[in-house]
């Protein structure tokens, strides 16, 4: 029961900016960061997930290809120093193989770059299907979105398609966005909304510094068109990204001390050649696990190199991995 009304509770926070605002100010508040019963059923509350996810994560993110064709100012790609590549087919089936067995939440076939730029998609995603591995999905810009794409996924089983779009008007989106056709992306995904059937559709939309009523214009323009419509909090990619928005939440900070990062027990993911992060906001690789051309992903996931970063995160050290210290990302467990 309790799950369940966090979920939903959780569900309403990431769709909402007002549930999401008051979010913030409760979850920051001195009172509750020290309130000593709180943080004892916080931490019960934490230590409960850890041991529901140590077998596996909830979530495998693929990347097919490290490339992009945008130079989003929120984003790190335009800053990225890691070579730039499509992952083989080999890697990827031996991923999908042993995936299989894994009960995800989400299978995505993206990574830090944008999926359409890979010419074998299609193919991909219609091998984790026959293979069983089911909550495949995609992130992209949807400039590559055309509807002979968006049909050639839709044929080969992808389940979701998180469409990233920060914007209701060409100026914001252009400003926010360079390098992407606004026009064309919004025709892109009116089209793909009018197709039937179609894939399940996740519109998100990433704070910035867009005013209340842009993103009123974009709430207005896709509610009840698409299944989910997501506000996030825009990440400073562990310290490498400057943000202008101060909307991140000190929950639990008290004395300096931050809860685990829940990263590191709920999502693995493999760059295109066979490198698996820290976790996804790593996008230089810089914290590796290990690789999934030598390795198994079992052998990474529950391997010493990822439990002696949980160990030092349970501890309360989290400053002294260099790449979690620099980060501004908040964990919140409910």
């Amino acid at each position: 029961m309790i799950r369940a009304l966090s979920g939903a509770l959780r569900r309403r926070v990431i769709d909402s900016p007002h549930w999401r605002g008051l979010a913030y100010r409760a979850l920051s508040s001195a009172p509750l960061n020290r309130s000593t019963i709180y943080r004892a059923l916080y931490r019960r509350r934490i230590v409960r997930q850890q041991k529901d996810r140590r077998g596996f994560p909830r979530v495998v993110s693929v990347e097919s290809t490290s490339a992009c064709n945008a130079s989003c100012v929120m984003c790190g790609h335009r800053i990225m120093k890691r070579p730039v590549g499509r992952m083989s087919w080999g890697l990827y089936k031996n991923i999908v193989d042993q995936a299989r067995g894994w009960p995800l939440e989400t299978f995505f076939l993206s990574g830090f770059g944008e999926p359409l730029l890979d010419p074998g998609l299609a193919a991909k995603a219609a091998y984790a299907r026959e293979a069983g591995v089911a909550n495949t999905a995609i992130v992209t810009n949807a400039s590559l979105l055309t509807p002979d794409r968006a049909a050639e996924l839709r044929d080969a089983g992808l389940g979701r398609i998180h469409l990233s779009l920060d914007a209701a008007s060409p100026a914001a989106y252009s400003r926010l966005r360079p390098g992407l056709d606004f026009g064309r992306v919004m025709e892109n995904i009116d089209g793909l909304l009018r197709m039937r059937p179609r894939p399940a559709v996740v519109l998100q939309l990433v704070l910035v510094d867009q005013g209340p009523a842009e993103v009123r214009a974009v709430i207005e323009r896709f509610r009840g068109r698409v299944e989910r419509l997501t506000i996030r909090q825009a990440q400073d990619w562990a310290g490498r990204v400057a943000l202008k928005t101060a909307a991140y939440s000190p929950h639990l900070s008290f004395r300096g001390h931050w809860p685990p990062c829940r990263y590191l027990w709920d999502q693995l993911n493999v760059c295109w050649d066979g490198t698996v992060p820290a976790c996804c906001l790593d996008f230089e690789a810089e914290q590796p696990l290990g690789n999934a051309r030598r390795q198994s992903l079992e052998e990474i996931w529950l391997g010493p190199v990822l439990g002696g970063l949980r160990k030092k995160h349970d501890a309360g050290r989290r400053g002294s991995i260099p790449l979690c210290r620099r980060c501004r990302y908040f964990p919140v467990w409910w």
